[in-house]
């Protein structure tokens, strides 16, 4: 089929996918004044920022279930608050291990220390002091999450103009360029190792470094992503800080639709593109599943990499360097996603009370420690299944009881360390067997939680591939490795959210700053395609 196209564009940007960076996008382009059409495959807007009813009566975030980094900046240009979006805080992360022994993560640095005293004091006096150097590092890091990468080839003076800005930055943050180097070379377990004597305190800060990876914490590198955590936070200092959109995700993703058709975008649903369409080397619009074609004067994707150029270009429009580089971007999914409706809270061992208790409020996690985590992932790597496996826990109808029938609850887990390519087997026919085995698994700190379920949804990685369009799986576009990060994401000297086609440009989780809510890629991409726009009008 045809990637080629004639005619006069009927409008000025259309931008291929309703996810939160593409709805974004969709916002400042319209904002600027540009004829702007966003088009969602599914028959909602939101693409990993949904909510859906998995059964009667029984409603679940089933991407993305938390929101902690929608920067402040798209707050307020969206107006979401005005809009409904309320954000209920949540409780404390409570980490429980093997051994029987469990750790409890508060928003509050001084409890959190309390509850570190029963196993080391020493890290109880260290835990602050490294909370205080990552939130430091992350000054230095959190400016470039609402900045376009510099190309370091210099090719034009734009380039050299970041360039500079960027030496700014460097300069003000000198004294941390040390420490910052280091993290993007050593591995979480050695970083944290120098700091921490306690396998359960490693293991409860460690493993946000491997999450949406199969690399395991000894890995050079994975110690970035725990400042890449720590960059991402917007408010006080604090091992955890994030919440619950009250109503699920969808309501997030439905307040960026209206402020973007209030812009004066357009929204269609339903609207599947097969294929985006050139002229001349250009991009000149799309064509839908159904056949239908819609020219524009450029095309921006908030699908992923892979996605864009392995599955919507003509190969021959890009060069071949460039595709390998695509071809071998990691973005295979790691994790199943399993919502269940349950007719009543399960209950911790040992924990028990009569209603919602702390941790219902929070995020629980099965920890295996460091050394079993590297293996898990290494399994990962082989395509075996991890069993048992990281898990991660929360009970969202504790914010919001509308989201299930009165008296019920929705759990939501993700089981980590679980290969999108098998080396044995396949999803459909083992998806519901290795999920027995987590809820088996759980029952040493949940034993009444078999009993309770009613209706259980499924989504492993081929699932969500399935279901929202991403390649792999991988709910963020591609592993945030330091290979794979600034100007090497998607590929290198691709990092602006350009592409090799013109006109042709990248807005979602797939470029810088990464994967994650927090609608930063959306509008750095927007503003690039706005710069080039004022450029071709000179």
């Amino acid at each position: 089929m045809s990637g080629r196209s004639e005619g006069i564009a009927a409008y000025d940007a259309i931008v291929v996918g309703g996810g939160h960076n593409g709805l974004v996008a969709g916002f400042y382009l319209a904002r600027a004044g540009l004829r702007t059409l966003i088009l969602e495959r599914r028959p909602f807007v939101g693409g990993a920022c949904n909510t859906e009813e998995f059964a009667p009566g029984y409603r679940a975030s089933t991407g993305a279930y938390v929101l902690s980094m929608l920067r402040e900046s798209i707050w307020r240009d969206m107006r979401l608050a005005s809009r409904g979006v309320v954000v209920d805080a949540a409780g404390p992360t409570l980490n429980l291990y093997p051994d029987g022994a469990h750790l409890w993560l508060f928003d509050d640095l001084e409890a959190t220390v309390e509850d570190v005293k029963r196993f080391s004091p020493a890290d109880a006096r260290a835990l602050p002091v490294f909370e205080e150097d990552l939130r430091s590092l992350a000054e230095a890091v959190t400016p470039l999450f609402e900045r376009t990468p510099i190309d370091p080839r210099i090719r034009e003076a734009r380039d050299v103009r970041e360039l500079l800005a960027y030496l700014r930055l460097v300069a003000r943050h000198r004294s941390k360029a040390q420490d910052l180097t280091f993290l993007f070379a050593t591995s979480a377990t050695h970083l944290l190792r120098e700091r921490f004597e306690s396998e359960h305190l490693m293991a409860a800060v460690g493993w946000h470094a491997v999450n949406d990876s199969t690399w395991g914490p000894s890995t050079p590198g994975t110690a970035y992503v725990l400042l890449h955590d720590h960059a991402s936070d917007t408010g006080e200092a604090g091992p955890r800080e994030w919440g619950f959109v009250r109503g699920g995700m969808q309501v997030l993703a439905d307040a960026m639709s209206d402020a973007a058709r209030e812009a004066g975008a357009e929204v269609r649903c339903d609207a599947e593109v097969e294929r985006i369409l050139t002229r001349g080397g250009r991009a000149r619009g799309v064509m839908l599943a159904n056949g239908e074609e819609i020219l524009a004067s450029r095309v921006v994707s908030n699908a992923d990499p892979k996605t864009t150029f392995l599955r919507l270009c003509d190969a021959g429009d890009l060069p071949d360097d460039f595709l390998g580089q695509i071809r071998a971007f990691r973005s295979d999914g790691t994790s199943i996603k399993v919502n269940l409706g349950v007719r009543a809270l399960p209950m911790a061992k040992g924990m028990e009370g009569s209603g919602p208790q702390p941790y219902h409020y929070g995020i629980m996690e099965t920890h295996p420690f460091l050394d079993d985590l590297d293996r898990q992932q290494a399994d990962a790597r082989a395509g075996i299944a991890a069993d048992p496996a990281h898990i991660e826990l929360c009970f969202p109808t504790v914010h919001d009881p509308s989201l299930a029938p009165e008296g019920r609850h929705v759990v939501t887990i993700d089981i980590n360390s679980q290969p999108y390519r098998l080396a044995d087997g396949d999803w459909d026919s083992s998806k519901d067997r290795r999920v027995d085995a987590a809820i088996t698994y759980l029952t040493q700190w949940f034993p009444d939680l078999p009993d309770l379920i009613e209706h259980r949804q499924i989504l492993t990685p081929l699932d969500m591939e399935r279901v929202m369009g991403m390649w792999g799986g991988h709910a963020l576009h591609g592993e945030m490795t330091p290979d794979q990060l600034l100007f090497m994401r998607p590929a290198r000297g691709f990092g602006s959210y350009r592409s090799p086609i013109p006109g042709l440009y990248l807005c979602g989780a797939g470029t810088h700053p990464g994967g994650g809510v927090s609608g930063a890629n959306g509008r750095n991409g927007a503003r690039e395609v706005l710069r080039d726009a004022k450029k071709r009008l000179r």
